[in-house]
């Protein structure tokens, strides 16, 4: 006996931190929702969040979240102002998790606008993944691993609902929401394959890129320095025909700059990361006088600016040491975000759905968003996520 496809009212594609928001946002008792997972586990990257204790969001007022996202921050306004940093601080107490600080310290939802990064108190992400899941179970969604997406078919004359077309076969759903991240650490999921699926329904996607990355420079001269850490440093960023002007518009971050073997790390670096490019120019300003360095990198600065006869050169050193320029190679592949994606122009950021595709909405990593260290980016993921589920509550 043949049976047809099995249909839903709401698939989600991604059981990662979006799309497990989403479902434990959203009651699905009296209809019927579906997480789809192509791996094996949920939550895997959510698990990796803040070393493994997952700083969920910041502190702070909402308003000020808005520039942490950089040009995506003024479209994503609405989803933060309706689902803030306090809303989500407080889902997770009622839900019985004690939240805290990075030093361990307590932080309470209704003064969350006087901390800095915030974690479970329990400095343990997986607490946090065991709360969206019993949440999704309780909204009656039904959780399917090893569902690989490898196309969507919009609603025709023939067939009124999508249809999902996954490697248990096909899936019929109302709506689709996709969650299904961007293109880090694909061995999660993350492979960036559904941007490529909205791209050919005609979606407008923006390449995606790895974010929040050590950056990889030529020449690099500092690998004897690594581990070494120098705070209040300033990053520049020279991007090449950015801008309706079609010049370099530069982006420019302060913040602690660590040294590795290999390249450039740290808060600083990882914050511009996504906007370096192979060939553009990375500029460290170091804001500090020569004498205030490590002896070791003095060193490294003197060997740097001397002259063919092995003489520092006094100028070429302090030009150095206000502007040090290197050619960008590339940020390192497997950032902790993914900058790019779906783009907001063609989001309606009052449902996120996507315009001119009706019942297909995008929320979380997969959109064109991407937020600085600091819990920013998984804030971004419950915004978005419970501004879709508002969406479709009914």
């Amino acid at each position: 006996m043949t049976t047809g496809p099995v249909s839903y009212d709401i698939v989600v594609i991604g059981g990662g931190a979006s799309g497990l928001m989403f479902s434990a946002s959203l009651d699905m008792r009296g209809r019927r929702g579906a997480v789809l997972e192509k791996t094996g586990r949920t939550g895997t990257k959510l698990l990796m969040s803040g070393g493994g204790r997952c700083n969920i969001t910041h502190g702070g007022m909402i308003r000020d979240f808005v520039s942490a996202y950089g040009e995506s921050g003024p479209a994503l306004r609405k989803c933060l102002y309706r689902h803030s940093n306090q809303e989500l601080a407080g889902w997770l107490e009622d839900h019985g998790i004690t939240l805290a600080d990075e030093k361990g310290a307590l932080v309470d939802s209704s003064f969350i606008e006087d901390a800095g990064r915030v974690f479970p108190a329990s400095m343990k992400a997986s607490d946090v993944l065991n709360v969206l899941l019993d949440q999704a179970a309780l909204n009656r969604w039904e959780i399917r691993r090893e569902s690989d997406v490898y196309d969507l078919v919009p609603p025709s004359p023939d067939c009124t609902s999508w249809k999902v077309l996954t490697s248990h076969g096909v899936i019929l759903a109302d709506n689709v929401v996709i969650a299904s991240g961007g293109i880090t650490f694909p061995e999660t999921g993350s492979d960036g394959s559904m941007l490529e699926i909205v791209r050919r329904l005609g979606a407008e996607v923006t390449e995606p890129r790895s974010a929040l990355a050590p950056v990889y420079v030529e020449d690099y001269p500092y690998g004897e320095l690594s581990g070494i850490s120098l705070p209040d440093v300033t990053a520049v960023v020279y991007r090449q025909n950015r801008g309706r002007s079609g010049k370099s518009k530069p982006v420019r971050m302060t913040g602690d700059l660590l040294f590795t073997h290999r390249g450039f790390s740290g808060p600083v670096i990882l914050n511009v990361s996504g906007y370096t490019e192979p060939g553009g120019l990375l500029r460290i300003q170091y804001r500090r006088e020569f004498s205030e360095l490590p002896r070791r990198m003095q060193k490294i600065l003197e060997k740097r600016s001397a002259g063919p006869s092995g003489d520092v050169r006094t100028k070429a050193l302090a030009a150095m040491l206000e502007n040090d320029d290197f050619t960008v190679i590339s940020a390192d592949g497997n950032g902790m975000a993914t900058a790019g994606g779906i783009s907001l122009g063609g989001i309606d950021t009052s449902t996120m759905q996507i315009r001119n595709l009706p019942g297909l909405y995008a929320v979380g990593e997969v959109i064109d968003a991407c937020g600085i260290t600091g819990g920013y980016n998984l804030q971004m993921c419950w915004s978005t996520a419970r501004t879709a589920s508002d969406a479709l509550s009914g």
